[in-house]
């Protein structure tokens, strides 16, 4: 059977918005609102539709909806934009992937149909849970966004951070169980700490390339269903192919902006490498929609950069 790795690219045809803009209640002891400064601000209704309507314009394929949260982790101004973010879905057809936050029952009815992916980061202890993001909960409260979501129908794609506790492994295994005991993905993403600056964290070591495989071995061994190494992970040469062609061993058939040195190693394995303009957690009966078009992808990359 031909081995496939399929390779993500979400910029530009999959660009991200902030619907909070760069706010956010909680300033996470490994982001701070770091990473809500790289998307496109769209905080209000009106902004959203404006700016998904440009990007159906330019043919993007779908976008990233997310944002900063409150301090019961709730998503800022996602309620109030459901009525855009439908209207967008209707209109356009773009493909739309959202990070929920924290998700009653009813949210979870009203996401229903609008969206076509949720992410939300399983955690496996209270510690991490109360001493990295700040938040007054328990893993119950995971639990049952994860499970409101999946009695909705709404699709999940869960994420799972290696190392979130200060650089350390911690619970990662039993967050794999407690998505395991609660729904049925299609895709499972495995992300990893990355030392950030202007965090409290900055100067902490990211987990080994041994412990990002062990992790996706045990995803592996859980679920029937493709296991993926997301973007969020560290960067510098001394560990990004290292931690990639570990990843890649140990059983993931997806990977978002894999390096040059990966790509070579999986040619050299006999990997057949299947790219795609969309984040790792796509759908698989939307990745004929994200096949690559160079000109597309010039064409909406000076759209985006010009709305940031």
């Amino acid at each position: 059977m031909q081995k496939i790795l399929k390779t993500y690219y979400v910029w530009p045809r999959f660009p991200s918005v902030s619907m909070s803009g760069k706010d956010c209640m909680l300033s996470c002891r490994h982001c701070n609102r770091h990473y809500l400064k790289g998307m496109i601000p769209a905080v209000t209704d009106e902004e959203l539709l404006r700016v998904c309507r440009r990007f159906y314009e330019n043919n993007a394929v779908g976008v990233l909806l997310s944002g900063g949260c409150d301090r019961n982790g709730k998503m800022l101004n996602l309620e109030k934009n459901l009525s855009a973010i439908k209207k967008i879905k209707d209109e356009t057809g773009l493909i739309i992937k959202l990070h929920t936050g924290f998700v009653d029952e009813k949210l979870a009815e009203n996401l229903k149909g609008i969206i076509d992916v949720a992410s939300m980061e399983m955690v496996g202890d209270n510690t991490t849970i109360q001493e990295i993001f700040g938040l007054n909960a328990t893993v119950d409260d995971y639990v049952e966004t994860f499970r409101n979501l999946q009695n909705a129908g709404v699709s999940i794609a869960p994420h799972v951070c290696v190392g979130i506790y200060n650089g350390m492994v911690k619970e990662e295994f039993k967050a794999l169980e407690l998505i395991k005991e609660n729904i049925k993905p299609e895709t499972v993403v495995i992300i990893v700490f990355r030392p950030t600056k202007n965090t409290v964290l900055q100067d902490l070591q990211p987990p080994s390339p041994e412990d990002v495989a062990s992790v996706v071995k045990k995803a592996k061994g859980l679920f029937d269903a493709e296991i993926s190494l997301g973007c969020m992970r560290p960067r510098n040469r001394a560990v990004r192919a290292e931690i990639e062609i570990e990843a890649l061993k140990s059983g993931v058939s997806r990977m978002e902006l894999p390096s040059e040195k990966t790509l070579s190693y999986a040619k050299e394995k006999g990997y057949e490498i299947k790219r795609l303009d969309a984040c790792c957690a796509l759908p698989e009966k939307y990745e004929h929609l994200a096949e690559v078009n160079e000109f597309l992808s010039k064409k909406i990359h000076l759209l985006s950069t010009n709305m940031l």
